[in-house]
């Protein structure tokens, strides 16, 4: 593939730590039944984590299992099943992330952990690299990168600081905002703010975003990782700084690279204290949320329901519905389920029969995901230290979410050089 004619044709916050491995568990070394953690000669047991404060259970096995049930419809893949075993919760702390995945490795057998859905993957990312377990979820940790048994399905989007590499994608994003209303030279001249959380995931997540917004055009005039992840009791601190930072002045937009917590929090506060600039955020796409966002902005990192026009993205609907019901609520969170669901069950597809640890790395390691114009396309290799530049830009009326900008791909850059990469 030619990687940048997908950009044409298509037209993504988010570090890993040391620990002490507690037991052994082999990977396997062949494709009999039986020889392989969480393989039979006709099923294959996989189970997800999320941090269910932030991505709820429910919404992740709804997700997961509509990707699976299409496949296991047409006869699995390669004769097995794909079986569900459950939806874990890690606490949303790195030590019960660790733990609760160490159970299900050690324990419950699982092949894979698909999906998993949190920022903490400090301890748990180098466990299960060193255990030969392949992980699919949404790439806001460093654990998927530079890992070969990590996918995320927009890749590596909140590379090491070793890594300075990142999209344009967000910033782009409200950049075309801009320009659609009243404002020709979109970001050129504006300012915006950064805010993030006081963990290793979230301070990288406010270098990377401060370098989408700088490449779009913004001054950022307040970038800062200081936010407590667990929602503090007086937010005006926070606020009033931002609120204050463009020389005295709001920006004219603020980026809140926050868990879905902290983002509920302030997407509140912020126009109760006056804030009427762009307020907008890259967790909070939930139907549920839209009296809470009204007037503001919602970036995901693939195409919404919403966009009725697209087949693929209307399959996707009917698959979520035909899992979690007619009225089934379709949430960011249950989205990602689906999309890392549907990448392993690919990767599952080009190994075949042979199925162990290894082979299914194998096979990672040249492989892209898209659903075009949905999500993608996802390029491995080059997606162990980038993300793939593409998202969607949704606002709120306050009943309902509309496109804003519809679904695009950008392009990946080196933040330390300004050089852009080719993916």
């Amino acid at each position: 593939m030619k990687r940048r004619k997908w950009v044409a044709a298509t037209a993504a916050v988010a570090v890993s730590g040391a620990f002490a491995l507690v037991g052994g568990v082999s990977g396997g070394t062949a494709g009999a039944a039986g020889s392989v953690r969480g393989v039979t000669s006709n099923s294959i047991t996989v189970a997800g984590v999320s941090q269910q404060t932030q991505f709820p259970g429910t919404d992740i096995e709804t997700g997961a299992k509509a990707a699976f049930a299409a496949v296991n419809a047409k006869g699995g893949v390669a004769g097995r099943q794909i079986k569900y075993a459950e939806s874990a919760d890690d606490g949303g702390a790195v030590s019960s992330d660790l733990s609760t995945v160490q159970r299900l490795v050690e324990q419950d057998q699982v092949f894979a952990i698909v999906p998993v859905l949190d920022p903490y993957l400090d301890e748990s990312g180098p466990y299960l690299k060193q255990q030969q377990v392949p992980f699919f979820g949404w790439g806001i940790d460093t654990a998927y990168c530079n890992n070969p048994y990590a996918f995320g399905f927009t890749g590596c989007i909140v590379p090491p600081p070793s890594t300075p590499t990142t999209g344009t994608t967000w910033g782009a994003l409200v950049n075309a905002y801009f320009k659609a209303h009243g404002s020709p030279n979109g970001a050129k001249g504006k300012t915006a703010a950064v805010i993030s959380e006081d963990n290793a995931t979230g301070k990288q997540g406010a270098v990377v975003i401060q370098a989408q917004v700088k490449r779009a055009g913004f001054k950022a005039v307040y970038v800062q990782s200081t936010l407590p992840p667990v929602p503090p009791g007086d937010y005006s601190p926070f606020i009033n700084a931002m609120l204050t930072s463009n020389g005295g002045k709001a920006p004219d937009a603020i980026f809140l690279t926050t868990s879905v917590p902290n983002t509920l929090k302030l997407a509140v506060a912020l126009p109760q204290a006056g804030y009427k600039g762009v307020l907008t955020n890259a967790v909070l796409y939930d139907p549920r949320a839209t009296s809470i966002l009204k007037n503001n902005f919602a970036f995901t990192q693939f195409d919404v329901p919403a966009d009725t026009t697209n087949p693929a993205m209307q399959q996707i609907v009917a698959n979520l519905k035909a899992i979690g019901g007619p009225n089934v609520v379709i949430t960011q969170g249950m989205l990602s389920a689906y999309f890392s669901a549907d990448a392993f069950v690919k990767v599952l597809q080009k190994v075949g029969k042979n199925l162990t640890p290894q082979t299914f790395a194998a096979a990672m390691k040249n492989f892209t995901y898209s659903i075009p114009g949905v999500v993608g396309p996802t390029v491995y290799p080059e997606a162990q230290t980038e993300g793939s530049p593409c998202g969607t830009l949704v606002g709120s009326d306050g009943t309902t979410f509309s496109i804003s900008v519809k679904y695009s791909c950008y392009q990946d850059f080196n933040y330390k050089t300004g050089k852009n990469l080719k993916f």
